[in-house]
């Protein structure tokens, strides 16, 4: 069998034939029908390298078709229907607010295995294994967690419509769904004269011709005078909505309900809650406490009230309910909620009649109990990411008695109003979001494995890479972690000679460690053998420890504060060279660097609060500035040194991904992504000037040259998610290093890989650098169009086109190589280690709906 070669020219190919050249795909060949894999393809690593690495690469995480997702115009709509509508989603974005977010891509493919979690709440979800889950400790797969764990779903949604409907219309529908009948004629059950009444008011101003006519004690028929023939307008109405029919079992909330605005949404949910809801005292333990419930035999129906209650910062807990009726036991479910939640419900829905005697009570006596902290709490976890300096002085500016036992919180998990006082006192901006979010810490009560054959889908979400999905939170890289296993795999006259950076920022890559197992059967049709490869897994100092316990970390990394300039500062906080506060910080680093030696952020935080010209304020935010900074366990007056990182045969992962919940996100990750690129870079072209020194004195062939150990081996960096750091418009801290390398990285012997799903928003001098592309599915037109830009010299069909035709495989993929001005439809080969790339899920309700929320 052939054999294909990417990334080498023709010369090279006759010097070196296939050595130093690694497994990376094999060609697919089309025969009529019928399209198989043939040859394989190798590509060059004796070369630096610029890869271009686009598109959905399969990583897996996917929920089932039947999943709700809810658009910010209201409306609720089953993600396989989402394809071509062009809603809204709502994702968790870096403030931890819910927003409004755009949607890029659509994806499907068929499994055969899912899991079904089922949250405290009764929210549920089902999932692939490898979609992720935001944890207050950051988004992990729902194969890695179990019940107990608790992670991250919305407290609030701000998707109200803009669709009014009359009132009268409103009051209706909610009357009819609560207490009609409505599958032979139109019936209505109430006892309530008041509610009684207002239906007779809502029927007369939908259709004066309309009447109630009572059949017995609280029974009544909707009669039509006048009508001759055909249908009656109540009957039309009903059809129109699709209730017409419908048992009390089937019943749901009309879209045109889901798309109303706040105060008439508030009408619907008073009526529905007036009719079926119940307000009374409840006792647990020694608390005696007023709850609201909701009761319905329509699962739909109640997870639908369920989600609209999160519209009016109302938290509900479904449950399964047993109803006895004629001796007979009729299954249904109930919504509860108290304290907080139901202050919430009376001030913004409440009650009408008599259940709005009992609601004022109610209010009267909730406000006057002390609220249970133990219900809406933040997971404990977060004193393994942050914990103050002194517990004692904290404690004594919060009043405590005795201000030492604070620190006994960190045997807790801190209610958020607990947290919001700790985050006031030592003004940390994190803990303040943390306490003042959108996010509800649900615990998973229970997680199922189903086996069999399901269609699932993902969406691609740009900025926030998340979605609500049923109510919770869902997130949304193979290729990269496949080269670098497979360039470690050449013979060591090679691979001592190579050393792979990967900057991993969302926390995919450190499963490489551990064997591939899922994919057993196809790493044997590869034959492809497991065998450990030489990983080192860094990870920020701050966050060390706790990431050592677990077993993903080995090492501790930071960075020298010295060798950050004043810009370096001044993007990592966002800041303009003018701004005020930028004055005082550019003064107080230029006079650390003048003295020449190393300094801590402390000692920045000093030199600020010495400068005499700076006004009070602008030294306060200076000093919060650096204050949080300090809290990043990033920065050191050593650091870690960045010649460690690089070992020939050896594949350094830097982990930055705790930074991936955190406010400012983009802006520290840049900064650690562009500080090692341009660090490896003086220090390869340091090298690289004594290398090329030696081999004129010695008069050394390259064969003869690769035959001895570098002093500092070749390097090949690989970024994830790159359109992040190197934007299409705009400017990181990481965009000036990282268009170094790739303009002249390759000179001094660095390699870089990008991989992105959106090539249309990065920069251009990607596309025309790159001497290798490798493109997986892509959808949106944007994305095609930059890759048909790039490659339309030497194509002779269109992208579309042919991404199209790919087979719908993990790791299917078009490879240009224009080293020879080819291209190959390929498979990328499986990986032998563990993928972790699939996507997180923070927030989600099961309503046949979340939030990412691709937190």
């Amino acid at each position: 069998m052939y054999e294909i070669m990417i990334g080498r020219n023709e010369a090279d190919k006759r010097r070196f034939g296939d050595k130093g050249a690694f497994l990376l795909a094999r060609h697919y060949v089309k025969m009529g029908q019928t399209t198989s894999l043939s040859a394989n393809i190798h590509m060059d690593a004796l070369r630096p390298h610029v890869v271009f690495v686009v598109g959905k690469r399969g990583s897996g995480k996917c929920v089932t078709g039947d999943t709700l997702v809810p658009l910010s115009d209201g409306r609720i709509v089953q993600v396989k229907d989402l394809e071509n509508d062009t809603g809204q989603v709502l994702a968790l974005n870096s403030e931890l607010k819910m927003t409004a977010a755009g949607k890029s891509a659509f994806f499907r493919r068929t499994v055969n295995k899912i899991l079904k979690v089922i949250l405290k709440s009764g929210k549920e979800i089902k999932l692939t294994p490898e979609h992720p889950l935001l944890t207050i400790s950051g988004w992990q797969k729902a194969s890695d967690l179990s019940g107990g764990s608790r992670i991250a779903t919305p407290r609030r949604l701000d998707n109200f419509g803009n669709k009014p409907v009359p009132e009268s219309e409103v009051k209706l529908l909610a009357y009819l769904i609560a207490e009609g009948h409505l599958k032979q004629g139109v019936l209505f059950a109430n006892m309530d004269d008041k509610i009684i009444a207002e239906f007779k008011e809502a029927l007369h101003e939908f259709d004066p011709f309309c009447e109630l006519v009572k059949l017995k004690e609280g029974d009544y028929r909707v009669y039509t005078r006048g009508r001759v023939s055909g249908k009656t307008r109540i009957r039309e109405f009903l059809e129109l909505h699709g209730l017409k029919g419908k048992l009390s079992g089937d019943k749901f909330i009309p879209e045109k309900i889901m798309q109303l605005p706040r105060k008439l949404l508030a009408v619907f949910l008073n009526r529905l809650f007036t009719c079926d809801g119940s307000i009374y005292k409840s006792r647990k333990g020694k608390r005696v406490m007023w709850q609201i419930s909701y009761s319905s035999k329509s699962e739909r129906l109640i997870r639908e009230v369920q989600h609209l209650l999160l519209r009016f910062d109302v938290v509900a807990r479904l449950r399964n309910k047993i109803t006895r009726i004629n001796d007979k036991e009729i299954p249904s479910f109930e919504l509860v909620f108290d304290g907080e939640n139901l202050l919430n419900f009376c001030e913004q829905i409440g009650f009408i009649s008599h259940k709005a005697v009992r609601e004022e009570i109610a209010i009267e006596e909730t406000v006057v109990v002390k609220r249970n902290p133990n219900v809406d709490t933040v997971p404990k976890g977060i004193w393994n990411l942050y914990r103050p300096e002194s517990w004692a002085q904290v404690g004594r500016e919060m009043g405590y008695k005795h201000p030492k036992s604070l620190r006994e919180s960190v045997r807790y998990s801190p209610g958020r109003a607990k947290l919001l006082q700790i985050a006031s006192v030592v003004k940390d901006d994190y803990l303040y979001k943390l306490a003042t979010s959108d996010i509800f810490w649900d615990e998973i009560r229970s997680i199922e494995e189903i086996s069999g054959s399901f269609e699932v889908f993902d969406l691609s979400v740009p900025e926030y890479h998340n979605f609500v999905a049923n109510d919770i939170i869902v997130h949304n890289s193979y290729t990269s972690g496949a080269m670098a296993e497979s360039m470690m795999l050449l013979p060591p006259e090679v691979t001592e000679n190579l050393s792979i950076i990967m900057l991993d920022t969302m926390g995919i890559f450190w499963t490489m460690k551990y064997e591939n197992r899922e994919d057993a059967a196809l790493l044997k049709q590869w034959h492809i053998g497991y065998q450990p490869l030489n990983i080192q897994i860094y990870t920020p100092a701050g966050f060390y420890p706790s990431y050592k316990e677990k077993g993903i970390s080995d090492f501790p990394f930071s960075i020298r504060t010295s060798e950050l300039s004043v810009n370096d500062w001044l993007m990592t906080f966002g800041l303009g060279m003018n701004d005020p506060v930028s004055i005082v910080i550019s003064r107080a680093v230029s006079a650390l660097q003048e003295k020449g030696s190393d300094y801590s952020v402390k000692e920045i935080i000093g030199a600020v609060n010495a400068d005499a010209r700076a006004g009070k304020n602008e030294r306060e935010a200076a000093e919060n500035l650096f204050g949080g900074a300090d809290k990043w366990g990033l920065f050191d007056e050593k650091g870690t040194k960045f010649g460690d990182l690089v070992s020939g045969g050896q594949i350094t992962i830097l982990d930055v991904s705790c930074y991936a919940s955190l406010t400012g996100v983009e802006s520290i990750r840049s900064l650690v992504i562009g500080l090692v690129s341009k660090k490896l870079f003086e220090e390869r072209m340091s090298v690289r000037k004594f290398e090329e020194l030696a081999m004129i004195k010695s008069k050394l062939t390259l064969e003869s040259q690769r035959a001895e150990k570098r002093k500092l081996p070749l390097i090949w960096i690989m970024v994830d998610e790159a359109h992040e750091f190197l934007p299409f418009q705009g400017h990181t801290a990481a965009t000036d290093a990282l268009l170094t390398l790739l303009r002249e990285g390759r000179q001094p012997g660095i390699s870089l890989v990008l991989a992105t799903q959106q090539p249309g928003k990065i920069h251009t001098d990607v596309m025309t650098q790159s001497d290798i592309i490798i493109a997986h599915r892509l959808t949106s037109k944007i994305d095609i169009d930059s890759l048909g830009l790039l490659m339309q010299s030497y194509m002779r069909e269109n992208v579309d086109k042919l991404l199209a035709e790919l087979p719908d495989v993990k790791g299917a993929a078009l490879i240009f190589d224009d080293t020879n001005e080819r291209m190959y439809n390929s498979q990328i080969r499986p990986k032998m280690t563990w993928h972790g790339g699939s996507s997180p899920i923070a927030l989600s309700e099961r309503k046949e709906l979340w939030s990412s929320i691709k937190i």
